[in-house]
């Protein structure tokens, strides 16, 4: 029973489908191609009359009596800089005279670039509409507002504020805004700043990453410099750099240094148009043990304190009885020339003569080079100079001078002479037996000398080299040039 109604509601569902299909597909066909509409008329309107509306007689009226109104164009104002400029102080290098001071300035905000200007002269600033406020001109360029500055007393700047209309005229008001004092602020490099010193970074450190070293005064320039140089001599000498680039500059306190960058090295100048332009270092103080500098930039907008500590060396031959079984002597050549067993060979020896020890033993300094080279301390260690051999309460002694590696210390000594060999007979009888040996090494020698480049002392060497370089402008060279050689001693020769 089911099913058959069940197959009745599908056959009717069916028939209501065909039907509708039917319908559609008259309708579409009886659908006409065109389909005309109406264009609509248009309405006229007008505003509505407002219940204020008054005659025209009224309006008529507008402009006079109490309700007149005036034109006039917006007055401008002065802007307020006392809030905003800051002045760090002029320049206080010590060569920084009348007609080179100058002012430095920076503005609040997060540009805080300093701009150094001379006094009464116009620094222009224009508005940045972008911060919302005032920044300096670039390159100064003119602008209808500018400031004037003038030194004052007690570390302060007098500012006049000077600001143009659109028809040139001078804005003046207010006079709190037109004319101020501003204090000093203390000049303090920012994070991120730079100051660069050639291939150095300007900070505490700078002195010890330049291997500064100071010992003292030079007394070995002080006995050999001569009267002319004794003043040079008598300063501190600091020595820079190490190995074939180390240099030395000689300095008293209040001296000035600038650096040259072309040589990459300090030099000593007399403040002024010398020193202008190059960072300027300042020896503001020297103590027993410290010495104490001021380094300014170029502009002298800033400044930094650096110390240098005294440099001290333990010397090794301070006893001087350390020094006689080096040196033992043979035979007198000449009234002034001796010879010497010296590192187990023999050895000419005149007054004056300079023998510096190296890690080898004693050398003796024979040529212009290797004088030129201790004088400028590319080469360093214990020297003795050798004044000759005098007789001294009836024993022969050998005197002469040593100086510390540094130079900054020396001793006199007097050496009684200590003959070749086991002991004096033994030595005595060999030169009586080997006196033709003798005289054969002797011959030698002086084929020797007479065949080398070089037939003077050292002293006498340095004396050819002022004539040769008086017009050399080295600083450190002057210092040990027209050395004075004192005449040397009668001689007696020793007894065998």
């Amino acid at each position: 029973m089911i099913n058959q109604w069940l197959s009745w509601l599908n056959a009717l569902l069916v028939s209501l489908a065909i039907l509708l299909g039917v319908a559609a597909t008259g309708f579409w066909l009886s659908r006409p191609s065109e389909i005309n509409t109406p264009s609509p008329a248009a309405k006229k309107g007008g505003l509505p009359k407002s219940a204020f509306e008054l005659p025209q007689e009224n309006y008529n009226q507008l402009g006079q009596g109490i309700l007149s109104l005036q034109q006039a164009a917006p007055s401008m104002q002065l802007p307020d800089l006392r809030q905003q400029l800051i002045y760090y102080g002029k320049n206080g290098r010590p060569d920084a005279h009348t007609n080179y001071t100058l002012l430095h300035f920076s503005l609040n905000g997060g540009n805080k670039a300093v701009i150094s200007v001379r006094p009464e002269n116009p620094l222009y600033l224009v508005y940045d509409r972008k911060i919302s406020r005032y920044v300096f001109s670039p390159n100064n360029e003119k602008s209808s507002l500018w400031i004037e500055a003038t030194p004052g007393e007690n570390n302060e700047v007098q500012i006049k504020v000077t600001l143009e209309n659109d028809k040139g005229e001078k804005v003046t008001e207010p006079e709190s805004h037109a004319q101020f004092n501003l204090p000093e602020k203390e000049f303090i490099r920012y994070a991120g700043a730079t100051w660069e010193l050639g291939s150095y970074r300007v900070d505490g450190t700078l002195l010890a990453r330049q291997k500064a070293r100071w010992f003292g005064p030079d007394r070995f320039l002080e006995q050999h410099g001569g009267k002319e140089y004794q003043d040079m001599a008598a300063r501190q000498r600091i020595d820079f750099g190490e190995n074939d680039d180390i240099y030395s500059v000689f300095v008293k306190a209040t001296d000035t240094l600038i650096w040259n960058q072309k040589e990459n090295r300090w030099q000593v100048v007399s403040p002024g148009e010398e020193s202008l332009g190059h960072p300027l270092l300042v020896v503001k103080k020297i103590e027993d043990r410290l010495m104490t500098f001021e380094l300014w930039d170029v502009e002298g907008k800033g400044k930094i304190l650096l110390n240098l500590l005294k440099s001290t060396e333990p010397w090794a031959m301070q006893n001087a009885q350390s020094l006689q079984p080096m040196f033992k002597f043979v035979g007198a050549r000449t009234r002034t020339q001796n010879v010497f067993e010296v590192n187990k060979e023999r050895m000419v020896l005149s007054p004056s003569d300079w023998l510096l020890l190296t890690p080898k033993g004693w050398k003796k300094l024979a040529t212009e080079e290797e004088i030129d080279n201790y004088v400028r301390r590319k080469v360093a260690g214990t020297l003795f100079v050798f004044e000759g051999i005098v007789r001294k309460d009836e024993k022969q002694v050998m005197k002469g001078t040593l100086y510390s590696p540094s130079r900054n210390d020396f001793q006199s000594v007097e050496l009684a002479l200590q003959v070749g060999g086991n002991n004096k007979t033994t030595a005595a009888k060999d030169v009586a037996k080997d006196n033709a040996k003798e005289t054969k090494e002797l011959a030698e020698l002086n084929k020797a000398d007479k065949q080398a480049p070089l037939t003077r002392s050292p002293a006498e060497m340095i004396q050819q080299q002022i004539q040769q370089q008086a017009q050399a402008p080295n600083m450190m060279y002057n210092n040990y040039n027209n050395a004075v050689v004192t005449p040397p001693p009668a001689v007696t020769p020793p007894k065998d």
